[in-house]
């Protein structure tokens, strides 16, 4: 025999052989179609199955039964069409090979029918490969006939058959695709994409048998015919029997699926479910019923639906006649429904036949409204206990529905009285005009508004409302009520205006006294000035930042520390703030304020006012207080504070401090002579030398008409004081020019040192000043001897 493990194609060597013609049995030709046609139509309802499964393994195994059956369905009718191929030559199979042909097929149709492989969802790619699925199938199978001759294909034909198979595949597949997306659940439309695909297959299986050729051989033998068609018959019967049974086993499978599905969402609604017969009988109670009537769910069983819903109150539902119940069907009712203590309670139920023949069956779904009609009660009387108004509106007619105590009170009528009317029945026509204005404007656009002093006139008095309009939507977002939440603040507005009255008479009053207002939040450093805030500290208003830096940066370094410091420990310990410092201005120049502040939440706010013109004018005072008025220099008060300040100092550094006594000689005559304008300008001009002499460590005082007191301080050594003495002495002495000609003096001089000499200033100034008067005795008897000579 022939090597039929390989393809042959026809040769110009071979058409010179013999060709061995063979016969086809007309009733398994028709039988082959017809399995390709049923196993097509088998397949294709599975793949429904496919489409609508909700759990993944589901849908792989019913794509796995699919292709299997129509793989299977491919191989069976290439099998009964290969016996109504009849031949003249003894013909055999190669049984591996005929069973390992349906794999392709198998391979092919999973492709296809597995909804997973989104690689494969192209319409040409799965047409591609079912159709060589059935090719392959198909030219295995042949590979495996077993003959005494030479068997050969023609090129064309052989192509022509593949293509055949690819697009009628690719029909019947686009047919059934669209069934299932379209949802179109006729039968015929499943059946013409069955008849498309089984053409496809038969048109391949037979289009390629009209490719082959067998040719005769040399050891080709030939005998009679041989009759096929009872293992033809077999092969249906067994593809009848298996399809049956699967697609029975399939359904079945099917069934307990959603039937345990069914139980399982029946058991865990929090509704309850009742089946019952035309009769009322019970057959069926999921838990949720036991629970809400307080059964036991399988003592329901048997019993009258009357039981749960007493006659008095189902005089139109649970009546025992079937045509009442399917009066009912598919409408909810109000009802109330009794438990197993007989205490009745609110319940919807909402009835729908199961079964619509001769023994019909009706399916309730009961709610318990015990909790929400709590809820309600509990709404409601939050609802009536608010103290502002609330008002709900029908969205067309915008007519009250409900209205709380509080807008009885407002409104002045009762709710009775209300519901029903709208605002052109209640208010003056502009008023209401603009109501109704702004609730179709919520209700058209779905935004709640707030509208700020509404006024709203009842018999002839005007109130003020604050009141927030919302709409109430019903599930399918349709607008079916609006909702007004008003507040009555009509005192508050009152108050306001009071308020704004007297802050504008404040504010009057602060310009008038020149005072700033100014809030300062101690957490965001937020600063906030009034209008004469930035008169006081000469800021420009465009410029400012709004900063606590402004104010802060302005303070005089002298009293920053100081100011701060009392700052911070106001905020602290929330405590008030008082300081007096100076600033200084943008422009260069000082100015003394006041501040004056109190702690409100997170913000101090205070007062700020210009005191410089006090302060001044007390600086000046004590510097008079301190200075002599002719020569300026410190007077004998003065003294006493810088030499007591001085003798402390001496007790931390070890130093000394010196007392220096002058006393002028010669000024006498020229306050005679010349008067005392003259005198006054020679002390003026005594002074000057003595200051710009001195340190700036030192005090210079005048304690009397023509005496002088010098302390120096930092003393350590003797002869400090002796280098003093000669400078002041020396610019003592310098002639004093003046208008009234040149004029010389001197000094009698004495002096003391502390703490060696004395342990306060008035010993201290006694020590010197005997020590003065002796030197100006020694100058006078000095002066009487060289004149006596």
């Amino acid at each position: 025999m022939d090597s039929h493990l390989k393809l042959h194609f026809v040769t110009p060597e071979m058409l010179n052989a013999p060709v061995i013609t063979a016969q086809y049995d007309g009733y398994l030709v028709v039988a082959s179609i017809l399995t390709a046609v049923f196993a097509s139509y088998i397949s294709f309802l599975l793949s429904a199955r496919i489409k609508d499964s909700q759990l993944k393994e589901e849908a792989l195994l019913w794509t796995v039964v699919s292709s299997c059956f129509l793989g299977g369905g491919i191989w069976a009718m290439h099998f009964v069409g290969m016996l109504a191929y009849k031949l003249p030559i003894p013909v055999e199979y190669d049984i591996t090979l005929t069973l390992v042909s349906i794999l392709p097929s198998v391979f092919a149709s999973y492709i296809v029918m597995s909804p997973n492989l989104g690689r494969f969802n192209n319409l040409w790619l799965r047409s591609i490969l079912m159709g060589l699925g059935i090719g392959s199938m198909h030219y295995v199978g042949m590979m495996a006939m077993l003959m005494p001759a030479h068997m050969a294909y023609e090129p064309w034909l052989f192509s022509f058959s593949v293509l055949v198979a690819v697009v009628l595949s690719g029909l019947a597949l686009k047919i059934n695709e669209l069934r299932l997306t379209t949802h179109i659940k006729l039968s015929w439309v499943n059946l013409l994409a069955a008849l498309v695909m089984g053409t496809a297959i038969s048109g391949m299986h037979y289009i390629g048998m009209m490719s082959m050729y067998v040719f005769a051989a040399h050891h080709t033998t030939y005998i009679t015919n041989e009759n096929s068609s009872e293992l033809a018959q077999v092969i249906m019967f067994v593809l009848l029997t298996l399809s049956l049974l699967l697609v029975g086993s399939m359904e079945l499978r099917a069934r307990s699926l959603l039937s345990a599905k069914l139980k399982a969402v029946l058991n865990t609604v929090q509704d309850g479910v009742i089946c019952f017969d035309k009769l009322g009988n019970i057959e069926f109670a999921n838990p949720a019923t036991a629970s809400i009537f307080g059964f036991e769910q399988h003592s329901l069983i048997g019993k009258n639906i009357a039981l749960l819903i007493p006659q008095k109150y189902a005089a139109s539902t649970a009546r025992t006649e079937h045509h009442n119940y399917a009066e009912q069907a598919g409408k909810s009712q109000l009802l109330q429904g009794r438990n197993s203590n007989g205490v009745d309670f609110p319940i919807t139920v909402s009835i729908s036949p199961i079964r619509k023949r001769a023994n019909p069956s009706f399916v309730a779904t009961i709610k318990d409204l015990t909790n929400i009609q709590n809820q309600e009660a509990f709404t409601q009387t939050i609802f009536d206990t608010l103290p502002i108004m609330l008002v709900v509106k029908e969205a067309e007619q915008l007519a009250f529905s409900h209205v709380n105590k509080a807008g009885e009170q407002l409104l002045g009528k009762t709710r009775d009285e209300l519901i029903g009317l709208s605002d052109a029945d209640l208010f003056p026509a502009q008023e209401a005009a603009f109501f109704s204005a702004a609730d179709r404007s919520v209700l058209s656009s779905g935004k709640g508004i707030t509208i700020d002093e509404e006024p709203i006139t009842i018999d002839g008095y005007t109130r003020y409302l604050r009141t927030r309009k919302i709409t109430i939507k019903d599930n399918r977002g349709k607008a079916k009520f609006l909702l007004a939440v008003s507040e009555d603040i009509t005192e508050l507005r009152v108050a306001k205006l009071e308020l704004e009255k007297l802050h504008h008479r404040m504010s009057m009053a602060a310009n008038a006294a020149h005072i700033g207002v100014w809030e300062w939040n101690f957490q965001t450093n937020e600063l906030i000035w009034d209008d004469w805030m930035f008169e006081l500290y000469g800021v420009d208003r465009e410029t400012f930042n709004g900063n606590y830096s402004v104010w802060e940066n302005s303070i005089h370094p002298d009293d920053y520390d100081e100011v701060i410091k009392n700052l911070k420990s106001a905020v602290a310990n929330q405590d008030e703030f008082h300081a007096e410092f100076q600033i200084i201005l943008p422009s260069g120049e000082t100015r003394y304020l006041n501040a004056d502040g109190r702690i409100y939440g997170n913000s101090m706010v205070g007062i700020n006012f210009d005191i410089s013109k006090r302060v001044i004018a007390e600086n000046k005072l004590l510097q008079l207080a301190q200075t002599d008025h002719l020569t300026g220099l410190a007077n004998r008060n003065a003294l006493c504070k810088f030499a007591e300040h001085e003798f402390d100092c001496t007790e931390r550094t070890g130093t000394k401090v010196a007392c220096l006594y002058f006393d002028l000689d010669k000024f006498k005559p020229i306050n005679d002579t010349h008067g005392h304008l003259v005198g006054d300008f020679v002390l003026v001009e005594i002074a000057k030398r003595l200051l710009d002499t001195a340190r700036k460590t030192d005090c210079v005082a005048r304690i009397g008409g023509d005496e002088f007191v010098i302390i120096i301080t930092y003393i350590e050594k003797s002869n400090q004081v002796k280098k003093a003495l000669t400078r002041f002495i020396d610019a003592i002495e310098l002639p004093i020019v003046s208008t009234q000609g040149n004029f010389s003096v001197s000094a009698s001089i004495g002096y003391a040192i502390y703490p060696d000499e004395a342990t306060n200033l008035d010993e201290l100034l006694n020590k010197a000043d005997a020590r003065m008067f002796d030197h100006k005795r020694t100058k006078a008897i000095n002066q009487k001897a060289t004149i006596n000579q």
